[in-house]
């Protein structure tokens, strides 16, 4: 019951001055909409926001041209930032040590990395439209969701991506630019993917990085405390399989994307392979990250992501978590759903379980024995060589779905739209 309340109220202390926050950004839009309306003052372009575009795909379809898909967030940082981040930090800080067990106090050794804190601390930008600039040929106009979230997709003939690709870290990228209403631009890329292949799945909390997703304090510790820690032997392990596969990579995780960019930075810090990332976003109904992490909207979250690359693809994929989440069941369901499509499961023990646990024998029931597999140490356990066998003989891909989509949260008030 301790552990339970510790993590509670240190989470509001870190994220009080949130509310404050939001108050202080509805009562700025307010004064810029009555500016714009009668005053016929465009203050849009005064705005102090930003932009945060995550790693996504593009997908070369069946008829040979591409589906490239793109996946941004906007949102306003507070005006009190720095101070806010630094006094929040302070103080969950003090109040952990205060309320903390002796076991607990080692997890608390450290102040809270206001890197980590501020991305939590600022104002989502709703309906906002966004330009896409890809090249000089292909421009659009999309908007924000209620959660300054925007996904949207072109259709570019091959003839244009092979001119606009460029080779970064092995892999075949396209840039493009993402401006905001006050004329800011940010640039994203677009990992493209051939339609046959070898595709990795990682997961990233307790896979390739250590979180401890299973206790409240030492996940919080590990989040927005501690240096990142990695798992021994992965970075080794994936560059490895790279080489020998020139396989593509995708960071799955059920983590908020508000840690998108101190998890990429962790990513090449140990050099593992470039790839796209697909994380969850975070929203305040949430009551906190332990219960966000192991919620049903993670199991769907993860297995529409892999259901998103099956159908757009007909590459074989292998598929990398832990048995801290629903991992094992996760990937045991897809691989009984499409069989020919899923050519290895690796799973992480977090919990020294054995190979011969109940639970994954029930979690991979009826995937074949050799598919799968449970380990510990990376670099012992797991082969070096995926594919000893020709892959030419590929299943056919069914009708390709747009990307998966957060599940829409009920509300009782239907937003306005923001002028």
């Amino acid at each position: 019951m301790c552990s339970s309340w510790l993590f509670v109220l240190v989470l509001f202390i870190v994220f009080f001055a949130n509310i404050e926050s939001q108050l202080f950004h509805k009562l700025q839009d307010k004064i810029k909409k009555v500016a714009s309306n009668r005053l016929g003052v465009n203050v849009a372009r005064y705005d102090r926001e930003e932009m945060m575009l995550f790693p996504n795909v593009g997908f070369q379809r069946k008829e040979g041209d591409w589906r490239l898909n793109l996946h941004g967030w906007r949102y306003q940082p507070s005006t009190k930032n720095k101070l806010i981040g630094r006094s929040s930090s302070t103080a969950a800080q003090r109040l952990a040590r205060l309320l903390a067990t002796s076991e607990q106090m080692v997890y608390y050794n450290d102040t809270f990395q206001r890197d980590r804190i501020k991305p939590f601390m600022v104002q989502d930008e709703a309906y906002e439209k966004i330009q896409i600039i890809i090249g000089t040929k292909h421009n659009s106009t999309t908007k924000t969701d209620a959660e300054g979230q925007f996904r949207t997709s072109f259709i570019i003939p091959n003839e244009d991506v092979q001119e606009l690709k460029q080779t970064v870290n092995k892999n075949q990228v396209i840039n493009y630019q993402a401006i905001g209403d006050n004329d800011d631009g940010s640039e994203g890329k677009i990992y493209l993917l051939e339609r046959s292949g070898l595709s990795i799945v990682s997961d990233i909390d307790d896979t390739i990085k250590i979180s401890e997703v299973l206790d409240k304090i030492r996940l919080i510790a590990n989040t927005f405390i501690h240096e990142f820690r990695v798992v021994e032997g992965m970075p080794e392990l994936y560059r490895e399989w790279q080489t020998r596969h020139n396989c593509s990579f995708h960071y799955l995780s059920a983590m908020p994307d508000q840690l998108f960019t101190v998890t990429k930075e962790f990513a090449d810090k140990h050099q593992f392979p470039d790839g796209t990332f697909h994380m969850r976003h975070l929203q305040w109904s949430s009551s906190s990250i332990f219960n966000f992490v192991h919620s049903i909207d993670t199991k769907m979250h993860k297995t529409n992501h892999i259901r998103y690359f099956i159908f757009n693809t007909v590459r074989s994929l292998v598929l990398v978590g832990d048995s801290g989440e629903h991992d094992p069941e996760i990937y045991g369901n897809v691989a009984r759903m499409y069989p020919k499509r899923i050519l290895r499961i690796f799973i992480r023990a977090v919990k020294g379980e054995k190979v011969d646990d109940e639970r994954f024998f029930k979690a991979f029931k009826d995937v074949p024995r050799e598919k799968w597999l449970v380990f510990t140490d990376p670099l012992r356990d797991l082969p070096k060589t995926l594919i000893k066998t020709s892959t030419s003989e590929m299943p056919k891909s069914t009708t390709a779905p747009s990307e998966p989509k957060p599940k829409p949260k009920p509300t009782n008030k239907k937003p306005k739209p923001k002028a």
